[in-house]
């Protein structure tokens, strides 16, 4: 009897003293992992954190910069219009020193207009008279018809060759070599003023016919006839070759939009 109460007290001293480390070890095991979870979760929040202002200090740069942009396109637009102005007063000084040149022909042609005035009198058949004199009337009307459409034609032209210039400073805003496209629209530039001088002067023309006598007025009518389609066929040419180059500096334009890179492209 004795020893099982010793026993009992010997296995209950030792509950007694192992007991509060056991409750103690699980305690620091649970503040140990929660701990560990608070650390992660703070940890998690600060990298979001920081993505965050990460994304925010980039859309400041980026609205930065887009306001820069804006301001130098506001600089383009004016020098634009300063350029538009610039070309056509180039066009009208060149017009201004072609009149003279152009009066000068004028009173040339009109001694020989009203030396065909003259000399028509002669012809004595009537059918013949009238017939040259409607074939005159006919050739400087084609003449008035062809340059006065020509003339229509360089005047949009002169219209639309500044148009690219601003998709230009664009491209050349987001990084882009331009100078090629700069190049065709100068080059377009030009050979409109150089088709609109050919133009002009054709249209100050007169092709009156050269009489000496009856019998040479088919050949003088055929010489006048030749001339004015050979003169209208080599302003067209002038005509075609400036409509080929505009068409080549908006087919350069339109490449830079390929080229361009659309993550800086700033919308006006």
């Amino acid at each position: 009897m004795k020893l099982k109460i010793l026993l009992f007290l010997i296995l209950t001293s030792g509950l007694l003293f192992f007991g509060p480390s056991f409750v103690k070890s699980e305690e620091e095991t649970v503040l140990t992992v929660t701990e560990k979870m608070e650390d992660k979760n703070q940890k998690v929040k600060d990298r979001i954190l920081e993505q965050k202002e990460k994304r925010e200090a980039v859309q400041i740069t980026r609205q930065a910069e887009r306001e820069v942009k804006k301001v130098e396109m506001g600089k383009k637009r004016e020098e634009f219009k300063e350029k538009r102005e610039t070309f056509r007063e180039a066009l009208e000084a060149e017009r201004e020193e072609r009149k003279t040149k152009i009066e000068e022909m004028r009173e040339a042609f009109k001694e020989k207009r009203d030396d065909f005035k003259e000399k028509i009198k002669i012809i004595r058949d009537e059918k013949k008279k009238q017939l040259t004199e409607k074939i005159d009337k006919r050739m400087a009307t084609v003449n008035k018809n062809q340059t006065d459409r020509m003339i229509n034609a360089l005047n949009r032209l002169t219209g639309h060759i500044n148009e690219p210039e601003e998709k230009v400073a664009q491209a050349r805003l987001n990084g882009v070599d331009v100078s090629t496209v700069e190049a065709l629209i100068s080059a377009a530039k030009t050979a409109i003023s150089t088709a609109l001088s050919a133009v002009e002067t054709q249209a100050a023309k007169d092709y009156a016919f050269t009489i000496v006598d009856e019998k040479n007025l088919g050949q003088s009518v055929k010489a006048s006839h030749d001339a004015l389609s050979q003169d209208l066929r080599n302003v067209q040419e002038s005509l075609v070759k400036a409509k080929e180059v505009v068409v080549n500096a908006f087919k350069a334009v339109e490449m830079l939009k390929k080229i361009t890179p659309t993550s800086t492209v700033v919308t006006p």
